[in-house]
């Protein structure tokens, strides 16, 4: 398996380098080859926590800006900056970096991307952050889609093709799998991930899509196996008239280790043992005139085991979200959440309401 790593890695990196405009395949693409394009948006907000004692707090969501551009022919390039300091990962402080890719764009069905980028999986993870219809993503989206270290930007490869309005569209990515903090951690010999997703448009306006990651990395523990997560999920959406309608299924199964927490820019907690994850969401929107509705259910369920511990721990959280968005222009938008929260076995006290400005530039 690693000698097919090694042999993918170097024809990659070969045909990036022989091929001679790059496709931005983030958030969004440069529109024009005159010249460098700055771009980037802020998220402040009002988040209440209804815990034991309610919390208000006020802080940035997300706070990035970027460049990108066309470089004729063939060639693009994508830099965003996280400087937020709610998003730094772990003990880092100041603003650092999320993605930073080169593509090869010449064929609608081959473009090839190179360097730091999210990697697609899954409905919700693919839609960019200042597109989201809820403030948060589903709770499972959050845990099942990061890496080994957390996160869901990685390192590496990526090959695409298609986009909304083709038949057909893929993606897949050959990465570290430690994603962009652990730069000392990256050889494609001792951890990897393989990222894959296809999504076809049957008919106007319905996409149906699949998706499967497979990771692997050296225990924590000498003398051990290697850790390996494993992850597949298919997921739908359709558009009639002026309603949007969400299903998705991520089913993931970890051994060796797994992770609680993360996320979009969270603190990952790593325990010896397995883990055997289900999760899925349903989600309606409603879009009139500058107003926005949405309602939005996800499902959480997982079955851990740890090292040494007999038996397992059992347990489900379901979220519901009440939202509403409002459009002044097509650079500003306004979100209002209430999110219940629900576990089982044991139920506790940590609803939230939670109300942003997003400022696109």
């Amino acid at each position: 398996m690693k000698r097919i790593i090694l042999i993918i890695s170097l024809i990659s990196f070969g045909l990036v380098l022989s091929t001679s405009t790059s496709y931005a395949q983030g958030c969004d693409a440069p529109s024009s080859d005159e010249g460098v394009q700055v771009f980037g948006y802020i998220q402040p907000e009002i988040n209440t926590q209804f815990l034991d004692e309610t919390v208000v707090n006020f802080q940035f969501r997300r706070a990035r800006i970027g460049v990108m551009g066309i470089i004729p022919y063939d060639f693009s390039y994508y830099v965003l900056l996280e400087t937020s300091q709610f998003m730094n990962p772990g003990d880092r402080t100041g603003a650092f970096l999320l993605d930073a890719f080169v593509s090869y764009t010449r064929f609608d069905y081959f473009k090839i991307s190179l360097g730091s980028f999210k990697y697609r999986f899954g409905n919700e993870l693919s839609q960019a952050c200042n597109a989201l219809y809820t403030i948060n993503r589903s709770k499972g989206v959050d845990e099942l889609t990061g890496g080994i270290g957390g996160g869901n930007r990685d390192l590496g490869i990526m090959f695409l093709g298609g986009n909304k309005a083709s038949l057909f569209q893929y993606y897949v990515s050959l990465t570290n799998g430690y994603g962009v903090y652990e730069t000392q951690k990256n050889n494609l010999l001792d951890a990897y991930a393989v990222t894959g997703r296809v999504v076809v448009q049957p008919i106007e306006g319905l996409y149906l899509g699949a998706s499967g990651r497979y990771m692997e990395s050296p225990s924590e523990t000498v003398g051990l196996p290697s850790d390996t997560k494993m992850r597949y999920g298919v997921d739908a959406e359709y558009s009639f008239r002026n309603f949007k309608l969400f299903g998705e299924y991520i089913n993931g199964a970890d051994d060796g280790s797994y992770q609680e927490g993360g996320g979009c820019g969270g603190d990952p907690v790593t325990k010896t043992g397995f883990q055997d994850a289900v999760s899925y969401y349903g989600m309606i929107v409603y879009r009139w005139n500058n107003f926005e509705p949405v309602y939005k259910f996800d499902v959480y369920s997982t079955m851990q085991g740890e090292e040494g511990v007999t038996g397992t721990k059992d347990v489900t959280s379901m979220h519901h979200t009440v939202g509403l968005n409002y459009y002044p222009n097509d650079w500003t938008r306004i979100q209002m959440n209430y999110v219940y929260r629900a576990e089982d076995p044991v139920e506790i006290n940590n609803d939230c309401l939670i109300v942003q400005l997003q400022v696109k530039f």
